[in-house]
């Protein structure tokens, strides 16, 4: 057996070091300092694993499947594939429900409440004030509602407090799961529509009637739970009816139910003195009551100010408000600067020193969500430093906010997330060169976001700006991004890069790229032809579309389909909009001379004369005179023009 074998020598010389060592630190410090804890989160350490890998542009979304068969490309399939992914997990959440009978067997200790089947409360169901108080705990309304109504009211005064703070908050609806992320990523975020939808319930009243005749401090409880959810739910009269109640009986509200009334002020008030009028007496109010004012409370008063008409009243108290938050020693969030930009954007170009000043603020600072308005701030930004100053230095610069540390959570949802990228996208391409914004598009595209069809029209307009040799190396891609995410249904989109293909970047006659561009034309006409087929509403084409089509197909000689694309004009003229322009059919008829395809300028005559176009004599005469015709050509051409027009030209030879 082998042993390890350590010299005494060897040993001597570890000696020594050890205890020069410990003479040299003994010497430096006699005292041992022990770091105080640092608390840590049970995910504190996958966090930091995570912040030592960058992002993969060149990588699908963890959530897909990393391989090219099975990634979703376009907007559609992203949502589809997330969406349906997380049915399962819907899915698994109603059997639960359903069969709860399945699933009483408790295989975890202590026992984990997420995979317990929630209760279901009947009329003979034995309920205690502790179920209520569990419920109204993990927020079920309408469970919270049953056991109040099976205990016929008889709980504590503090329970009946609750439960109206929990119906105020969440009025008729249930709180949506946390758990369902995709669900809230792609769910359709627009602007909050700022009508009364509040939802008067029984129980409301009958607790607050209640808690309104109880000790002063619950008293104020209870106005300020109802006044905050009304407020929240833009019952403004009533809110402000309570409001002026409450000052009436001397009742001193928390600094959430200021903060409320503060908020519906722009809605309960027009013009520009006025709703500041109303925000300086709830200012006084709660100097008078004695509440500390928060950050919520000057954001809801910059929010009044942003509904102002008049810029400099807009301006004056925007700098009071900010003169106060620095009175009050408080920080401001985000929301607080989003609402300064939208109070800036009336300032033009002059709000340029501002607008960055606020980003070198945010740069020095770690951010964090209070508010869910913090959401707005980047689209916000972005769309500022894009359409109203359009500098690269101010859209880089937020772009680099955003992805600092986990700033990017402040995205909010796919929504935010579009608009973000389409202005991001917008200002490189008008800011710089075809090059550099192709590096940004490589590397942002298909993986992390997905060109509008505004921003598609935006690089095709930017296309044709520049010269042929520039923008022919970049349609083949474009035309490839346009197919995999299905924008062949655009027309606006189809007639910009047809345009570039047949007239801008047009190749010379012994190209390959003819052959190419009439097979991108071929396949726009197909699929245009396969959803007629599928559809009862059928779709429409432009002339132009159709136009250049049929120029692209007869530049790689595909006469074939040029004449079946040309008949189809004669027999459905309900499913292309317009009529060819005489350029274009002046362009097609040349095309068919030079290679005397004949059948091919019978069609174009035939659809020139169906239509009532000029010019079919014309190119009737130059035909007979170009080309030898056959007897049954003769006679084809006779019957398309008449005898008339081939006699002139005969006379006219004469």
């Amino acid at each position: 057996m082998n042993r390890l074998r350590i010299s005494p020598r060897l040993c001597q010389d570890i000696i020594v070091r050890l205890q020069s060592t410990t003479s040299t630190s003994t010497s430096l410090s006699s005292d041992i300092h022990i770091p105080n804890k640092i608390e840590r989160g049970p995910t504190d350490i996958l966090k930091a694993l995570e912040s030592t890998i960058s992002r993969d542009y060149t990588a699908p979304h963890y959530k897909f499947h990393d391989d090219p068969y099975l990634t979703p490309l376009s907007r559609v399939q992203n949502r589809t594939f997330a969406l349906a992914k997380e049915s399962g997990k819907k899915a698994a959440m109603w059997i639960r429900e359903e069969h709860r009978a399945l699933f009483q067997h408790k295989v975890a200790d202590p026992e984990i409440e997420a995979f317990v089947p929630p209760p279901i409360y009947t009329e003979e169901s034995k309920v205690t004030e502790e179920t209520l108080l569990n419920e109204i705990s993990n927020a079920h309304v309408s469970n919270s509602i049953m056991i109040y109504d099976l205990l016929k009211g008889e709980v504590s005064v503090s329970t009946k407090l609750a439960l109206l703070e929990l119906l105020c908050f969440y009025n008729n609806s249930e709180p949506i799961n946390t758990e369902l992320l995709e669900t809230r990523w792609f769910q359709h975020s627009e602007k909050r529509v700022k009508r009364n939808t509040w939802i008067s319930r029984p129980q409301i009243d009958t607790l607050f009637e209640f808690l309104k005749t109880q000790e002063p401090v619950v008293k104020a409880a209870a106005y300020n739970a109802l006044i905050c959810g009304l407020a929240k739910y833009f019952h403004m009269e009533n809110a402000w009816y309570l409001y002026m109640e409450s000052q009436k009986d001397n009742i001193i509200l928390s600094v959430e139910g200021y903060n409320a009334i503060i908020s519906i002020v722009p809605l309960l008030a027009e013009g520009n003195t006025k709703p500041m009028i109303m925000v300086t007496e709830v200012y006084r109010t709660m100097a008078k009551s004695g509440i500390v004012p928060n950050i919520h409370t000057f954001n809801a008063a910059l929010s009044v100010v942003a509904s102002l008409k008049d810029k400099r009243i807009a301006l004056e108290f925007t700098r009071t408000i900010f003169a106060d938050i620095t009175k009050c020693d408080l920080k401001p969030s985000l929301t607080t600067y989003f609402y300064t930009l939208q109070i800036l954007r009336a300032l033009d170009d002059a709000a340029y020193g501002s607008f960055m000043k606020i980003l070198r603020s945010l740069k020095e600072e770690n951010l964090i969500i209070q508010d869910a308005r913090d959401l707005n701030f980047f689209v916000c930004a972005m769309e500022m430093a894009s359409k109203q100053f359009c500098n690269r230095n101010a859209g880089e610069m937020i772009n680099e906010l955003l992805l600092t540390g986990d700033n990017y959570k402040f995205i909010g949802d796919a929504y935010r997330e579009n608009l973000y990228y389409r202005n991001y996208l917008e200002l490189i391409l008008a800011m710089e060169d075809l090059e550099t914004f192709f590096k940004l598009y490589n590397k942002l595209v298909p993986h992390v976001t997905i060109p509008e069809p505004t921003v598609m029209k935006a690089i095709l307009k930017a296309l044709q700006l520049h010269p042929a040799d520039t923008a022919t190396q970049y349609i083949p891609k474009l035309w490839s991004h346009m197919v995999m995410f299905s924008q062949l249904d655009r027309e606006e989109l189809l007639e910009d890069i047809l345009h570039l293909m047949s007239v801008h970047c047009k190749p010379a006659s012994d190209s390959p790229l003819n052959a190419q561009y009439a097979d991108n034309a071929l396949t726009v006409w197909n699929h245009v032809q396969t959803r007629n087929a599928e559809r009862i509403q059928h779709t429409t084409m432009s002339s132009k579309v159709v136009g250049n089509i049929v120029l692209l197909l007869l530049r790689a000689d595909n006469f074939d389909k040029t004449i079946e694309i040309i008949s189809s004009l004669i027999k459905s003229p309900h499913l292309i909009i317009g009529t060819l322009t005489t350029e274009c059919i002046n362009e097609i008829f040349e095309l068919c001379l030079t290679q005397t395809h004949v059948p091919a300028i019978f069609a174009l005559l035939d659809y020139v004369i169906s239509s009532n176009l000029e010019g079919a004599g014309e190119m009737a005469r130059k035909l007979h005179q170009t080309v030898p015709l056959t007897s049954n050509q003769q006679n084809i051409l006779t019957t398309l023009v008449g005898n008339d027009v081939l006699q002139l030209q005969v006379s006219d030879k004469n």
